[in-house]
């Protein structure tokens, strides 16, 4: 249950990242409309809980499976869940940190203000790159686990390997949206100022 609404959010998570091919604005917008859900104490309580439970949980199933995995798949979960496990403890932790010390709106300003500025880029770019990516890969692998008895085995890999194309093809057009590449982005100084 908790990786089903962990899900649904990534989900429109994802979607509001997308609008950045649109511009900044409408990202905003987009993200503004979004938060009408979910910023507010029960919805985000119940959010950092299923976060948590996840990255438990799924610490606690690598250290209890540790050497029992075999296949490329296999392990790429366990890969794709370990990073996804330091993702989400970075990520919170990042913006739990903006809206409630630096006490700054942690829209898209907040999230890519380190793509713009010297060295941080070197950071930012493959830590939310191998975010991206790791997410499809980690679901890949459940889909492949998940359709085991309905779907033979050769056209289940080669399914799961287009949904890890599709999550690279994906990261790596987010990474040119967050860099300016489709249209101008000027990060406001209360956001550059962080990296001071």
């Amino acid at each position: 249950m908790s990786a089903l609404l962990i899900g649904a959010f990534i989900l429109f998570h994802l979607l509001n990242h997308l609008c950045i091919l649109g511009g900044v604005q409408q990202h905003i917008e987009f993200m503004e409309t979004f938060r009408l859900f979910y910023r507010n104490i029960i919805a985000e309580s119940i959010l950092l809980l299923c976060v948590l439970f996840q990255v438990c949980s799924g610490v606690y199933f690598v250290w209890r499976r540790r050497g029992q995995r075999s296949g490329f798949l296999e392990k790429a979960q366990v890969i794709s869940g370990l990073y996804l496990a330091y993702f989400f403890i970075n990520h919170v932790g990042a913006v739990l940190f903006g809206r409630f010390v630096a006490e700054l709106d942690t829209n898209i300003y907040y999230g890519i203000a380190g793509f713009h500025t010297d060295p941080f880029q070197l950071y930012f770019i493959p830590y939310y790159f191998f975010s991206v990516v790791a997410l499809f890969v980690h679901l890949a692998s459940a889909f492949n686990w998940l359709s085991r008895d309905l779907i033979q085995q050769a056209l289940r890999t080669k399914l799961a390997y287009l949904i890890v194309f599709i999550g690279i093809l994906m990261s790596t057009t987010l990474m040119l949206g967050f860099n300016g590449v489709f249209s101008d982005i000027v990060i406001p100084s209360e956001y550059s100022a962080i990296y001071e």
